[in-house]
């Protein structure tokens, strides 16, 4: 599942460093040619994986030393163990046990602990595998993959509990920038990766090998097949060996079909295996807003009643605290603050255009600039006697720039060996511009009235609280009835 550049751009790209490698007056050097052999053989290796894993078996064969499975094990195996097993044939079913057998003894902790960790969208996996008219024990997948952690990241890139790699993730609608990587969208991720499968099938007419194609790539897993002369992934297995080394499965690949079903056995049969069952209260239970562009997202977890930690736990795809700047965006909050949740998406807080700024500004493109042209960002490690002040002089910015392209809502909450953000030219005119052309960009006061707090005003005012402290230097909540609020547009 992790796409390749064609293969002329790759010859391209290696010849390329390959001649720089030898540009010392032309002269290649056999030390060097057994260096570069080396190393291409390591980067070979090093790539071969894209699965952010399960903590057990990689891509080497699971230790399964210890008792053979009983015949009370195979029992209950047998009793349970999902429709895509039935079309395995008699001589696969060692590599199927091997892999059971080390789940349910030298990596018993770990399929405990994937287990129970599932609970949480294990059920609405399976009706959406349903709603495709599709076996929904191919909701266990994600349990092989990365066991259903949604911020799940591989060395090869891929992301999310699904492990999509950038390119298929996009091809299967999963936006990607530096607002927000839906591929840790669970919900739209899993729908991603049930067109992904039934595409799959539909190219090779049999579950296990779409399974297996899912893992390799479809063009991988169809150049294996037409080597051996074969239909099924379990065919291409017992051929393996005889295969040329391009068309040969990894083993990574030969491991990962028996592993599914051997997972997907002991997930059907849990309790009888001695495991904790899955706990049907504790699935997440979410209400679906969608978001304008440039919602403030903390004043909306605020709004919910919930903390910024908890929000995030639920929405690991925003990368930043606002919502993206020119699209609408999903987010989830749990079902007991859905009302809140609606009632703030139809009058959201909209982060001020500084604000947006400087947070569109922090993402840097391959050429160190800024989409649109801006400069890009800097990074700056704070030093003993350093203010917010000084940097921003420093640096010819502003403090409400470092504020908002830092996400801080204290400024004195900084220490010395902190990272800032220095945002790109625009940016910094564009905080600068706050005080000395207040008037154009429409400037305004409000007076507090009683009972009034920070946030009632930034509702009334569609402002963030954020932004009002910043404007008035105020520190905590602290406002007096009577007192004037400066606020900028």
């Amino acid at each position: 599942m992790y796409p390749k550049p064609p293969f002329k751009a790759r010859r391209r790209d290696l010849g390329a460093k390959m001649t720089r490698f030898f540009s010392a007056d032309n002269q290649i050097h056999w030390v060097r040619l057994v260096t570069l052999c080396f190393v291409l053989a390591l980067f070979c290796a090093g790539c071969s994986s894209k699965q952010a894993g399960l903590g057990g078996p990689g891509s080497l064969t699971p230790d399964t030393g210890g008792a053979p499975l009983t015949d009370s094990e195979r029992a209950i195996l047998a009793r349970n163990k999902g429709k895509i097993a039935r079309s395995v044939p008699d001589y696969a079913q060692p590599m199927v046990d091997q892999q059971t057998k080390y789940f349910l003894r030298n990596g018993r902790k770990t399929m405990a602990v994937i287990s129970k960790r599932s609970e949480r969208y294990l059920a609405y996996a399976k009706g959406v595998f349903r709603s495709y008219n599709m076996p929904e024990e191919l909701a266990y997948l994600a349990l092989v993959e990365s066991g259903y952690n949604t911020e799940a990241r591989s060395h090869a890139g891929a992301a999310g509990a699904w492990q999509f790699m950038p390119y298929t993730g996009m091809k299967f609608g999963l936006q990607q920038d530096s607002w927000q990587d839906e591929r840790m969208d669970i919900y739209k991720a899993t729908h991603a990766a049930a067109r992904y499968l039934k595409g799959l099938y539909e190219d090779f007419n049999d579950w296990p090998t779409a399974i297996a194609a899912y893992n390799a790539g479809e063009g991988k897993m169809g150049r294996a097949c037409k080597a051996a002369r074969e239909r099924t992934f379990f065919g291409v297995v017992r051929k393996n060996d005889k295969l040329d080394e391009k068309t040969r499965l990894k083993e990574e690949t030969r491991q990962y079909v028996p592993r599914f079903l051997a997972v997907t056995a002991i997930m059907e049969n849990l309790d009888d295996l001695g495991f904790e069952p899955l706990d049907p209260t504790n699935q997440r239970q979410v209400t679906r807003v969608t978001l304008a562009p440039g919602t403030d997202l903390k004043a909306m977890a605020r709004a919910c009643s919930m903390s910024w930690t908890d929000f995030k736990s639920y929405n690991p795809h925003f990368r930043k605290n606002i919502s993206h700047a020119k699209r609408s965006t999903s987010a989830y909050v749990p079902v007991w603050a859905g009302d809140k949740a609606v009632a703030y998406a139809r009058k959201p807080v909209r982060v001020s255009r500084t604000m947006l700024a400087a947070a569109s500004g922090s993402s840097r493109t391959k050429a160190g600039r800024t989409k649109g042209g801006v400069r890009g960002t800097r990074s700056y490690t704070l030093r003993s006697g350093d203010t917010l002040s000084s940097v921003a002089r420093a640096h010819n910015t502003s403090v409400a720039a470092l504020l908002a392209a830092n996400s801080l809502s204290d400024p004195h909450s900084l220490h010395v060996g902190q990272k800032l953000t220095i945002p790109g030219k625009a940016v910094a005119s564009a905080s600068r511009s706050t005080g000395k052309s207040s008037a154009r960009r429409g400037a305004s006061s409000y007076q507090v009235q009683p009972k009034d707090n920070l946030w009632q005003i930034s509702r009334k005012l569609n402002v963030s609280v954020d932004d009002l402290k910043r404007w008035n230097n105020l520190e905590g909540q602290n406002i007096h009835v009577g007192q004037r609020l400066v606020v900028l547009r």
